[in-house]
């Protein structure tokens, strides 16, 4: 089974309006435990605001939070996003080419979330430990079966000693 994206697809995300100001979203964020926000303009995605932008945009140039609205410090140019059905891999590689961290997802034209990386790591290195643990219990059952072929063989050995002698004997 390939691993797909909407199963990580986080649907509960915090979003504002565009002209909400940064405080706001900051407080919202906070509150949510959130590392980023949907910024919209009238229902729909326009942008993302992250943690990064607060600090690159808002922090870093020494600007007020509760003056600054989100449309003019949010990420709205090159929104990378992907569909429902993208695998696993292919948004790793998606987020790796784009230099970011979330995908928008979409189904149709319709918002369904984020997914982040870190979600998306964890899946594949599950993905990957259950590939293992199935190599692990075929190479245990190699071993077993050699140490029993083995033993078998020491067991016997007595009696090749004894038909040994007796067909020099004879």
């Amino acid at each position: 089974m390939s691993c797909r994206i909407e199963h990580f697809v986080r649907e509960s995300v915090a979003s504002l309006e565009e002209d909400s100001t940064v405080q706001q979203a900051v407080e919202l964020m906070a509150d949510q435990n959130a590392g980023s926000l949907v910024v919209t303009r009238n229902g729909q995605v326009v942008g993302l605001f992250t943690e990064r932008d607060l600090l690159k945009r808002v922090v870093g140039p020494g600007k007020q939070p509760g003056t600054l609205m989100l449309k003019d410090v949010a990420t709205t140019t090159c929104l990378i996003s992907v569909t429902h059905d993208t695998s696993c891999e292919e948004a790793i590689n998606k987020m790796r080419s784009n230099s970011c961290r979330r995908l928008l997802v979409y189904r149709g034209d319709r918002f369904m979330g984020l997914v982040n990386l870190p979600n998306l790591a964890f899946a594949l290195a599950e993905k990957s430990s259950g590939r293992n643990t199935l190599a692990n219990v075929f190479v245990g059952i190699a071993v077993v079966v050699a140490v029993s072929v083995i033993i078998m063989l020491i067991l016997l050995l007595p009696d090749m000693f004894n038909l040994a002698q007796e067909a020099t004997t004879n």
